[in-house]
Parts: C-alpha cells; structure tokens; sequence
C-alpha cells in the first residue's frame, strides 16, 4: 500500500499530520489506510479523529519512509485519486502549470475565496503528486478537479465568460474590471510562458498592474491577487 508514488496509479498519499486529517474529514470515503512513523506525537484530539478508522491505520515506519523520502513526515494518509468534472460554475483554470509547490498553492489560495472548482490543462504538473497535495494543506480534498489535454477541450466543456490573465496590447487593468456574472473562469497561463497570445480572443484579457522593478509576479501571487479582486465584495464585513 505504501510505496514511492507512481503517477499512473489510482492511489496518492497525504505527507503529514494537517493533509491527513482534511483527508478524513472531507474525503473519507476515498482513504484507504493511514501509515504512523512510531515518532509522532499523539494527541489526544489527534487520536480522536484516527479512532473511527480502526483496522485503516497501523504504526509503519518503512512505509512512511517509502513515500514521504524526508524524515520530517510522520504521517501518511493512502486515497484513491478522484477528478470531478463540474458544469457551470465559476472556477479557476490554470493553462499547463509547471511546478507542484505552485498548484498546491494555489488549492488553498482558491479555497481562502470561496473557489472550489479547479480546471487543469496541458502538459501540467501532477494535481494529485503527493508535494502538490502537501503544499495544499489538504485544500484539495475541498475542491473539485479536472484535467484536460488542451485548452480547446477545456472550453468545449466550459463555454463561459473569461478573464484571461495575461500581457496583451488588449488587456485591461483588473481593477477597471467588474466581474461577469456568475459563472464565470479567471483563466491563468504556465509559470514561464504565461497563456498563449493566440487566447487573447477567447476572453477578456487583464493585466494586473505593478512597478516596473519587477518583470512579473510569479504565479500563485498572481492567482491571489486574481481572486481577492474578484470576490472582494463576497468578504466586505
């Protein structure tokens, strides 16, 4: 059960305490077993939540190491992988991005406003790679996600209105930008090449507007500064 992850199994793992437990608490139905390095410190909250799981977790210490490769991690949730295909809903739609770390980031970024559909297309980095779901914090256990091959079958499946981050002569300041109506996606492009210039015409291009003694924000920045504008008025005290 717990071995290195191989990205064309069915089943991922949660590294460490925080992801696991969002896992059972929000995907129980998917965990197949939770794998305890005889390190951890238990507590007896902790404890509370691993009790209704019976027979699912046992004390293995080789099998936390197998997957987690870095002996910081003293807990290790097994689940079977699960992509959600939504219909019409806002979401947010990333154009082959590149780094785990970032995705994951941007799971819980989208979770703190609100957004809890996620479209991930092209050549892209694994959404359900243990790093992608540990820079989560769990936060992908909230959402729902689908993978698509390219942005063309990502938007025969989604005909919505779009704001398509990117530098573009057509592009408008986000703050000049009233949301559309719901639904709708905030469409971001690769951590390097940004989205396409060809995608101009598929959206409303926007541009989020900074000093020059940068040439750009990386990605995730770019996401939350994306959503915070957008969903700001959901959030006014």
């Amino acid at each position: 059960m717990f071995r290195a992850y191989d990205k064309g199994s069915d089943i991922s793992y949660s590294l460490g305490a925080f992801p696991t437990v969002e896992l059972i608490k929000k995907r129980p139905e998917d965990l197949l077993a939770v794998a305890l390095d005889s390190r951890l410190r238990m507590t007896d909250e902790l404890a509370e939540i691993l009790a209704p799981l019976g027979d699912k977790v046992r004390t293995d210490d080789r099998g936390v190491a197998r997957v987690a490769k870095k002996g910081n991690v003293f807990m290790v949730g097994a689940f079977r992988k699960r992509y959600a295909s939504f219909g019409a809903v806002t979401h947010v739609a990333l154009h082959r991005p590149s780094d785990a770390g970032n995705l994951g980031t941007i799971m819980r970024t989208m979770l703190g406003f609100g957004i809890k559909h996620l479209a991930v297309m092209g050549d892209a980095a694994d959404v359900y790679d243990p790093r992608t779901v540990r820079a989560s914090m769990g936060a992908i256990f909230s959402l729902d996600v689908c993978t698509f091959s390219d942005f063309e079958s990502y938007a025969s499946a989604h005909d919505c209105p779009r704001l398509l981050f990117m530098l573009d002569e057509r592009s408008v300041p986000l703050t000049a930008v009233r949301p559309p109506e719901e639904p709708y996606a905030l469409v971001f492009g690769n951590e390097a090449s940004g989205l396409p210039p060809e995608l101009a015409e598929r959206g409303t291009p926007v541009v989020i507007r900074h000093s020059r003694d940068i040439d750009s924000l990386n990605l995730p920045q770019a996401v939350a500064i994306g959503l915070y504008e957008i969903t700001k008025d959901k959030f006014k005290a």
